[in-house]
């Protein structure tokens, strides 16, 4: 993996991964293909990192393995809901974020640490997911190196857990939406958009939820234009600039 990039060209990325994501929402297999790519993206750009993936439950309310960037992920993942212990489902249980510096020296999930010394993982970090006040799930990332996580890597997993919250949302609402009137689902389509559109915004400028919408407002009022236009506007503008970006690539 790539020892990722300047926080302004995260921000980029992270910001293409919202605008991508808009377009999907409606579809469970797209959600997934998001999730997928947003998955593969935390490893590149989290520095040292082996590999990624998003714990959730399924149909049957089993947690699995959602999304992963390879079997050493699935595996390592696979050890702890059958051990029901590790740093991913302490992570979900307790809604903190986790980070393990050396796994093999580790004493808070002995039996997952031997098992996954193993396997060549030497360091972890995981981050709750949590929409609307619930924990849905964990995503985390693993390294083959010791003392791989810094605090920069901390935040930057956070960020990118908020948009894989933001995601999961989106699809319950979605699921949701298809019991009501399409009057309804216009306004559900509504409140989307702008929430991706306030997502960008946090990624781009760097300030909470709160903020980002009343800069949604302001912007709004500067351009007479409902706060569903200009999210609009955001979400399109930053879609065909990463359209141009990975064209030009």
């Amino acid at each position: 993996m790539t020892d990722g990039g300047s926080p302004e060209n995260v921000a980029e990325q992270l910001s293409a991964a919202y605008a991508h994501a808009s377009g999907l929402l409606w579809s469970e297999q797209a959600v997934a293909e998001a999730l997928a790519r947003i998955t593969s993206l935390a490893a590149d750009v989290i520095p040292a990192s082996s590999g990624s993936g998003i714990s959730l439950l399924d149909s049957a309310g089993q947690r699995t393995t959602s999304a992963a960037t390879d079997s050493l992920v699935e595996a390592a993942d696979a050890l702890q809901y059958g051990l029901e212990q590790g740093p991913c489902l302490t992570a979900w249980n307790d809604h903190l974020l986790i980070r393990v510096d050396n796994v093999a020296r580790d004493q808070r999930w002995p039996q997952w640490a031997s098992r996954a010394t193993e396997l060549g993982i030497a360091s972890v970090l995981s981050a709750p997911l949590v929409a609307d006040g619930d924990t849905l799930g964990a995503l985390k990332v693993y390294s083959s190196r010791p003392h791989a996580y810094t605090e920069v890597s901390e935040d930057l997993l956070r960020r990118f857990a908020e948009l894989i919250s933001i995601l999961l949302l989106q699809l319950q609402t979605a699921q949701s939406a298809q019991q009501f009137s399409d009057d309804l689902k216009d306004a559900l389509q509504s409140r989307e958009t702008i929430a991706f559109a306030r997502g960008i915004l946090m990624v781009r400028e760097q300030v909470d939820a709160d903020r980002a919408y009343l800069r949604l407002i302001e912007l709004a009022g500067q351009r007479r234009r409902s706060i569903r236009a200009v999210a609009a506007e955001i979400v399109a503008s930053t879609a065909r600039k990463a359209e141009a970006g990975h064209g030009s690539s």
